[in-house]
């Protein structure tokens, strides 16, 4: 009786002072996220495509200001590459201040699909019974993936973008357009370009949540980024002005007006393309919150 006594006084509880706590709960998943080889490659493999793709995208403007600068115009002169460079439809993402998110649509596709994983494996395997059991409050352990993705997939484009930038404007620059920081929209472009991939990514955890497997939500990511603007472009063939207005409304569409500056005719300010998309994370993360709340795992 009395060694049951000493035993039980002289070993603490095995949690005290060691409580679950959101801090704890986002340590871990950074854990997660960090310790998987594969994931360290897709992020490096991520960076180094966004800077390639945007490289590429930076030689095909060249190439266009290039050809218009050679072309005589009805009067037989030719334009000056400023002149050149302002006559891009706005909207049209050419913009040469849109530089540092040329690459993006590579980062949206790969950071959005591993924001999918980053849930859906856990459903898949089991895992994330021992991850509740852990963290009883499931939406703390949903806001601390939402944290690592949104920090990673931001700093992730922000230094993409950065390193996009300083690559493409020396080749304007020997074309006698000076391209730097303080050029109206590029800082702004940078910024916004990483909100949107985080954007993304929530949407992808959210569908990961939703329908706890990889392929069926990286599908529907795919089907809503990629194919549906697709789709939409069709609708300008539909008899009537309203239904050209409508593909500017789809997720892809507001937030790559996002990423733009300045007002233009028919397209959706900047502001107005950004509200429009913080909706749709909004439409896909409170369902995710709500049935991860409520239905069994």
């Amino acid at each position: 009786m009395s060694t049951a006594t000493v035993s039980a006084k002289s070993t603490p509880p095995a949690t005290a002072g060691h409580g679950v706590n959101f801090f704890r709960v986002l340590d871990s998943e950074f854990i997660k996220f960090r310790t998987l080889l594969s994931t360290k490659i897709l992020v490096l493999g991520t960076f180094v495509a966004i800077v390639g793709v945007a490289m590429l995208a930076a030689l095909a403007r060249w190439s266009i200001i290039n050809q218009m600068t050679s072309t005589e115009g009805p009067g037989g002169q030719k334009m000056t590459p400023q002149q050149a460079a302002e006559s891009i439809p706005a909207g049209q993402a050419f913009e040469l201040y849109n530089l540092p998110n040329a690459g993006l649509n590579i980062g949206i596709l790969v950071l959005g699909s591993l924001a999918v994983l980053f849930i859906a494996s856990e459903f898949a395997t089991g895992m994330i019974r021992s991850t509740f059991n852990a963290a009883p409050d499931r939406l703390s352990t949903f806001a601390a993936k939402a944290v690592v993705l949104v920090v990673v997939s931001y700093v992730l484009s922000i230094a993409g973008g950065a390193l996009s930038f300083l690559l493409a404007a020396p080749m304007f620059t020997g074309m006698g357009l000076d391209l730097d920081w303080g050029t109206d929209g590029v800082l702004y472009s940078l910024l916004t370009g990483g909100l949107y991939v985080s954007g993304v990514a929530l949407i992808g955890l959210s569908l990961g949540t939703l329908l706890k497997n990889s392929a069926g939500g990286i599908t529907i990511l795919v089907a809503i980024m990629f194919v549906l603007p697709f789709a939409g472009s069709f609708l300008a063939f539909v008899p009537g002005d309203f239904w050209k207005y409508v593909p500017q409304y789809l997720p892809s569409e507001a937030g790559g007006r996002f990423l733009s500056i300045g007002h233009a005719d028919g397209i959706l300010d900047p502001w107005q393309g950004g509200l429009i998309f913080l909706g749709y994370v909004i439409l896909f993360l409170v369902p995710a919150m709500f049935a991860l709340k409520k239905r069994d795992v």
